[in-house]
């Protein structure tokens, strides 16, 4: 075993987008870091999965939109960086194919090349009188202070169903239509991956189930983009228009292969104590992935969350149990589950940029970045109505990331920019003192997500239901004051005439208690005031005078 003396600041396990994000960072703040790859070149999950090798993560390159910041909201592929790396120069389809991003991480790769160690299988990860040592297949060990840990989740996932082991995953199946035609295919489970298999074999199966316990569940309904995503869904219109296909809400109970074929017992969701029995020529398990926690020894091995899919973590995506563990990537989303965008590149990036915050404040003992906020009604007003018109991590993290404003104690007006809400009520200087948070969140649908009833009122009971800015005062841990902002198409609460020639579609709106038409950001900023009012911001005398 080759023990290294050397002790660097950080290791980091991965070099898919979290790891190649989380490095960028630490460079930049001049930690000494390595990343270690399992496999022959970086991002090497992404050179097989998506099994169909398309992409569904929006790369729109014509915004109208002249701030980058604000353009990343509707490019969910680009890492985050001041180099101008940006995906759309790689492809410029709305759909991205999976090689082009591969292309590109290779890119974004590329000068931290002398950091990046390939063909570094971990197989061991321990921690001896507080160093973490890190050991490889060949041997090697690395030493470092900390550990962030970005593999993903890199094994499928076992539901624990009689002869799962019989049937095929879409981790590793045969994706050559050809051997499907004409054949009776069942694919367990009901996210994008299972649609995305069934469309791939549409043209080429006899028929296709589709089934698990429950009901599909549609993106543009729920806004967690891991739910059924609308280019993914073209199966569903041969369902209900019965070309031999179905989709099927059952618990698959047990399966049995005999001579070729699978026999296949499942209880219906739908109808209590109903059993059905099928048979069919394929199955295709599609039931998603979870977290490795082998590689860990047993006094650090974190336990695992959300049908055992995910590590257990704190707010700062750091282990529960072992300090300086920390995880990066689709895994964070074991902290916003199924709610935000932790799971996704769009999201986790700007995870990551939080990380490599607290990790450098670990290394460092510093204290995490920020700035001032002017406080009078307002500068303040101004400084929140730009953040939520143009930052990028609000809107993409909605609800889970947030700008923080301090209105009491030293420095008032000392501010945070897109950190995690639960981190920032317990985080060392914000914890125990009055301020603001600031989000963009999504509001209640209704019943039906493309005919959403609306107030249209200035001062409304209800928050609207698009994406929409909201406000919040805490004192001493405890929320006292709320404000909902009004939505709007255009997402943008700036006066036209500050957009910097960014041209909006919305130019008024009618709302009933105003008995106008109001121009949005005249709406944002009586808002705004009435909450600053209603909560006496006091303003210190030396904050005033800057």
């Amino acid at each position: 075993m080759a023990l290294s003396d050397h002790i660097l600041d950080v290791c980091i396990v991965g070099s898919g987008p979290a790891g190649l994000q989380a490095g960028y960072f630490l460079e930049k703040k001049g930690l000494s870091f390595t990343i270690l790859e399992r496999g022959p070149a970086v991002s090497d999950f992404f050179r097989t999965f998506p099994r169909h090798r398309q992409f569904i993560s929006v790369n729109k390159v014509h915004t109208g939109l002249s701030n980058p910041e604000t353009r990343l909201r509707h490019d969910w592929n680009s890492l985050l960086n001041d180099d101008g790396l940006l995906f759309a120069d790689w492809s410029r389809k709305y759909f991205p194919a999976a090689d082009d991003f591969v292309a590109y991480a290779e890119a974004f790769a590329a000068p931290m090349a002398d950091h990046i160690r390939c063909n570094s299988d971990v197989t061991n990860v321990a921690k001896t009188d507080g160093i973490f040592e890190v050991t490889c297949a060949d041997g090697s060990v690395t030493r470092a202070r900390q550990v962030i840990v970005a593999t993903g989740v890199s094994q499928p996932w076992d539901p624990g169903i009689e002869g799962f082991d019989l049937v095929d995953n879409y981790f590793d199946f045969d994706t050559a239509p050809e051997i499907y035609e004409n054949k009776r295919v069942l694919i367990m489970g009901k996210g994008n991956s299972a649609f995305e298999t069934a469309d791939s074999l549409i043209e080429h199966a006899a028929s296709i189930h589709v089934m698990s316990p429950n009901p599909v569940r549609f993106a543009w309904q729920t806004h967690f983009v891991g739910h059924l995503r609308a280019v993914n869904n073209n199966f569903l219109d041969t369902y209900q228009l019965k070309s031999q296909n179905a989709v099927i809400d059952a618990k698959v109970v047990r399966i049995e292969k005999a001579d070729g074929v699978y026999t296949v017992t499942a209880r219906m969701s739908a109808a209590a104590d109903h059993e059905i029995v099928l048979t069919y020529d394929h199955v295709i398990a599609c039931t998603g992935f979870q977290f490795d926690n082998a590689i860990f020894a047993d006094d650090i091995r974190p336990a695992l969350r959300h049908f055992d899919k995910f590590p257990a973590m704190t707010p700062q995506w750091e282990s529960e149990t072992t300090q300086g563990l920390f995880f990066a990537g689709t895994i964070m989303q074991s902290r916003d589950y199924r709610k935000t965008m932790s799971g996704f590149v769009h999201g986790f990036r700007h995870n990551v940029k939080c990380l490599a915050e607290f990790v450098a404040m670990r290394a460092r003992g510093s204290d995490y970045p920020s700035r001032i906020t002017p406080l009078d009604p307002a500068g303040l007003t101004t400084g929140i109505i730009d953040r939520i018109s143009t930052a990028s991590g609000l809107f993409l993290q909605p609800g889970f990331l947030a700008d923080i404003v301090l209105l009491d104690g030293d420095a008032p007006g000392r501010s945070f920019h897109d950190v995690p809400v639960e981190w920032a009520h317990d985080a060392p200087g914000i914890s125990g003192r009055t301020y603001l948070a600031v989000t963009l969140e999504y509001g209640d649908f209704g019943g039906d997500s493309m005919h959403v009833k609306r107030q249209h009122n200035v001062f409304g009971d209800e928050p609207d239901a698009f994406i929409h800015p909201v406000i919040r005062q805490y004192r001493d841990g405890a929320l006292v004051a709320q404000m909902h902002l009004a939505d709007h198409l255009d997402a943008d609460w700036r006066p036209r005439e500050d957009r910097g020639g960014d041209a909006g579609t919305v130019l008024r709106m009618t709302f009933k208690d105003a008995g106008e038409a109001l121009a949005p950001s005249e709406v944002a900023r009586r808002q705004i005031t009435r909450f600053l009012d209603q909560i006496g911001l006091d303003v210190p005398a030396a904050t005033a005078a800057e």
